[in-house]
């Protein structure tokens, strides 16, 4: 076998590799938006358990700090930071609504920022992408602001199975892409 064949070899398992992750992610995304609900309450728990978990390694870092009050500062930072873990974590309903709530003020604020953005800009080429994409994240903060506080039992997981189907898809395509470059197919 030569080098060559090698890594043709390599290069056929890494990209079915990265294709049944894609499609991995497209059956996860797919879940996510057929059960909201059950996503919203999963994506809630893991930031509360990366919230706990980032609260200890916080807490460590906090005696790395130069003076007593830089170490109380961030001592505080990590109290902080388990309080809104094990808040997620006890009342992930609640958790979901106050989630819900920071994303519906970001796509309100980040809908008005890249319309201003896209007017300001107007005549330069992409202005009107820009724009176009500020008035739908505007419009799906609407959407969930219309219905808050019901939205919080399947805004999260919407998103987060509409992401993992392109997310997936995307890794599908570059997937096969980076194999027709390599293989000269």
């Amino acid at each position: 076998m030569t080098y060559e064949d090698d890594v043709q070899k390599e290069v056929r398992r890494a990209t079915g590799v990265f294709t049944g992750i894609g499609v991995l992610m497209i059956l996860l995304g797919a879940f996510a938006i057929l059960i909201p609900n059950v996503a919203s309450w999963g994506m809630t728990v893991l930031i509360g358990w990366i919230l706990v978990i980032g609260s200890a390694f916080l807490f460590a870092w906090s005696f790395t700090a130069p003076g007593a009050l830089n170490v109380i500062a961030r001592i505080a930072w990590s109290v902080l930071t388990l309080a809104a873990g094990l808040f997620l974590l006890i009342n992930p309903d609640k958790g979901a609504k106050a989630l819900t709530l920071i994303l519906i003020i970001y796509f309100l604020a980040a809908g008005v920022v890249r319309l201003a953005a896209a007017f300001a800009q107007r005549g330069i080429p992409g202005a009107g992408w820009l724009g176009l994409n500020g008035a739908l994240s505007l419009i799906i903060g609407l959407i969930f602001l219309a219905d808050y506080p019901h939205s919080a039992d399947w805004a999260i997981g919407l998103l987060v199975g509409i992401d993992l189907i392109f997310s997936g898809w995307t890794l599908i395509l570059l997937s096969q892409e980076a194999k027709s470059e390599a293989l000269g197919t």
